[in-house]
């Protein structure tokens, strides 16, 4: 009897595994953490001026290295009418080291997307401005580690304009 139950489990398991797998490999916007590959949605075509409609989304989602898309979703800082797109785990995110070889890329805000081109901000002042951005807009400092501020504090922002 317990022979015939683990070979449903079994059966059940794998089943399962291969369509996560057929999911994944079939994938192409982001979900959640898991990274997509070519974005679907709507290209704008020309360049855009205002960047305002964006303070209406949360994240945007990037797709970088045109060859071979990947595409992730991300937090993103409004400033000064540009959008700066950030990498929270600065240069050992995937998608940051690919927007470093090639900083063409598409950004989908809302349904729509976006022909733009990423240059990495270095700039220390405006640097911190953001992390101040940041930590205005998700307070609770008391709740984060250590390791959390270290992490935080490696982040890498890129501005974003049109092309």
């Amino acid at each position: 009897m317990i022979k015939k139950v683990l070979k449903w489990v079994a059966a059940g398991l794998a089943i399962s595994v291969a369509t996560l797998l057929f999911f994944y490999l079939n994938r192409s916007d982001p979900w959640a953490i898991i990274p997509g590959k070519q974005l679907t949605g709507e290209e704008v075509a020309g360049p855009i001026d205002d960047w305002s409609f964006v303070l209406q989304y949360r994240t945007v989602t990037n797709e970088v290295r045109p060859s071979d898309p990947y595409s992730v979703n991300t937090g993103y800082i409004f400033h000064d009418g540009v959008v700066y797109v950030m990498s929270g785990g600065g240069g050992e995110s995937r998608w940051a080291q690919f927007l470093l070889q090639d900083p063409n890329m598409r950004i989908r805000v809302g349904d729509k997307l976006y022909r733009v081109r990423a240059t990495r901000v270095e700039d220390p002042e405006l640097v911190s401005e953001f992390h101040r951005i940041r930590n205005a807009r998700n307070p609770d400092p008391e709740d984060r580690t250590p390791e959390d501020l270290a992490r935080e504090a490696r982040a890498w922002f890129f501005r974003i304009d049109s092309r």
